[in-house]
């Protein structure tokens, strides 16, 4: 009989995965990082993090992916630093057979190289480093590498509950083998697409699942169903593509994933208010690139970090896994919403919530490129209950907008969920606008007022209203063309 292993798996699988690993090693040079052996895993097991978790939990994606070079060391060292007890972790393999962290299975989205990652070699990788231009321009200078595998476990082995995926179905077995090196099949789940015949091998091993879908359409109830009767509530989960800010999953998909028992965990999130929606319908889990966030582990600030070049845990685009959605980075301290054909507004969850009854808002702005529209504006959003992603007219939150229109109209409104028109509160006509020049703003608000001056040409409107109060902030470019600039941002709270 064999001997069992934690998780139900047996000492004769365990061994074979090994010789597997050696016999791989010897015949094609597999690096399995010798450096550092004497280091010992944790105990950390999934049957630990499941009776412990509670019903509001997050799993880190590619780390920190949001404000980090996605499945770097630096990556998931931010997001342990954070307090993730759960992390994926994609796995690679190269031309001579090295077990690497890396998503995609070419090289160009994600470094400075090109090519596929099978037909690279571990030399050729560790030459280049990971470059994802949209986290800001400071990465580009630290040159953050490719990581092992092996490093990665042996640094959270046990201490982090893994969820691994083999991108490369080639590197499954030498993946698995790296598991059962360091006995860390306690602490692993084996995430893997819902379809692939690798849940039904996890399982029969006794590993924890992640099965995950990559799109709304792949997610019927049909499917839904299909897959969980594979599945154990105690130590699986499903998996579900979170569809995008205001196009959250249809609420029959989410009924019939959450009638299964098995945990749903929908992802990436990355917004306090899109866990907020999930865990309302009854979604313990979720996967999120921004755990420092979300988690509340980041300080709030009452200033822009800029000057940095890179993007902070809370600023938020609209998508911020989509390009099209980067800011654009300048000298001293300045940004640029440049999007074309659609709006562009940062969500500003790093200044945020405020709670002060009393702060102001100071900011510059100025126009690389006018909007076309002489009525197109700039936007300070604010007096949000959450973070949810702001545009002009979207009718999806209630709150205030102070705006600037580039014909020189100076503007306070409020807005309200369901009603895309805002209601004037008051105008007033100042300078008109002019490309390159750099304009100041000041909005304070009280308990009964809301003050928004333009200081640089002094004209201000003040109201009386008290409606909403504190909350999040969103600044931004309200047209769908022109090329707005941004500097010099600041929040004061008055006790």
């Amino acid at each position: 009989m064999d001997e069992l292993l934690p998780r139900g798996i047996s000492r004769r699988t365990s061994l074979g995965w090994l010789g597997a690993l050696a016999v791989g090693s010897l015949a094609t040079g597999c690096r399995t990082a010798p450096r550092n052996t004497s280091e010992q895993v944790g105990d950390f097991s999934l049957a630990d993090w499941v009776a412990d978790r509670g019903n509001s939990y997050l799993v880190a994606h590619r780390g920190a992916g949001d404000v980090f070079p996605e499945h770097s060391m630096e990556s998931y060292d931010a997001a342990v630093g954070w307090g993730a007890q759960a992390m994926e972790v994609s796995v690679g393999i190269t031309a001579d057979n090295v077990l690497v962290c890396m998503h995609d299975l070419t090289l160009e989205r994600t470094t400075n190289l090109t090519g596929k990652l099978q037909a690279t070699t571990y030399d050729q990788l560790a030459k280049g480093w990971l470059e994802v231009p949209r986290l800001g321009p400071r990465w580009e200078l630290a040159k953050v590498r490719v990581p092992l595998f092996e490093d990665v476990l042996r640094k959270y082995g046990g201490r982090v509950i893994l969820a691994v995926e083999a991108k490369d179905d080639r590197a499954y077995e030498p993946m698995m083998a790296m598991v059962a090196k360091y006995r860390l099949e306690s602490s692993v789940m084996v995430k893997t697409y819902f379809k692939s015949k690798r849940i039904a091998e996890a399982k029969a091993l006794g590993f924890g699942v992640f099965a995950y879908f990559t799109t709304p359409a792949e997610l019927t109830p049909e499917a839904i169903q299909a897959v969980a009767g594979h599945l154990s509530p105690r130590t699986d989960a499903i998996v579900v593509p979170n569809s995008g800010p205001g196009g959250y999953l249809a609420a029959a998909l989410v009924d019939a994933a959450v009638a299964t028992s098995i945990p749903i965990w929908p992802y990436p999130l990355h917004r306090r208010a899109d866990v907020a929606h999930y865990q309302g319908l009854g979604m313990p889990g979720a996967v999120t690139s921004n755990i420092g966030y979300l988690l509340g582990k980041t300080e709030q600030a009452t200033t822009d970090q800029w000057a940095s070049k890179a993007l902070v845990s809370g600023e938020l685009t609209r998508d911020p896994y989509d390009e099209r959605f980067a800011v654009g980075w300048g000298r001293g301290g300045v940004i640029a919403l440049g999007a074309k054909g659609t709006q562009h507004f940062l969500t500003l969850g790093n200044l945020g919530p405020i709670t002060s009854p009393v702060y102001s808002i100071e900011f510059q702005a100025s126009y690389g490129v006018l909007p076309a529209d002489p009525l197109a504006n700039l936007t300070l959003a604010f007096g949000h209950t959450d973070d949810a992603y702001y545009e002009h007219r979207s009718g999806t939150s209630n709150g205030y907008h102070a705006i600037m229109q580039a014909n020189g109209e100076l503007g306070l409104y409020s807005h309200r969920a369901g009603q895309p028109a805002g209601v004037k509160l008051a105008v007033k006509k100042s300078a008109r606008v002019f490309r390159g020049e750099w304009m100041k703003f000041r909005l304070d608000v009280t308990p009964t007022t809301l003050t928004w001056n333009r200081l640089d040409q002094p004209a201000k409107v003040t109201v009386a209203d008290n409606a909403y109060r504190g909350g999040y902030l969103h600044l931004g470019r309200a047209s769908t063309d022109g090329n707005l600039a941004l500097r010099g941002l600041k929040v004061t709270h008055t006790p």
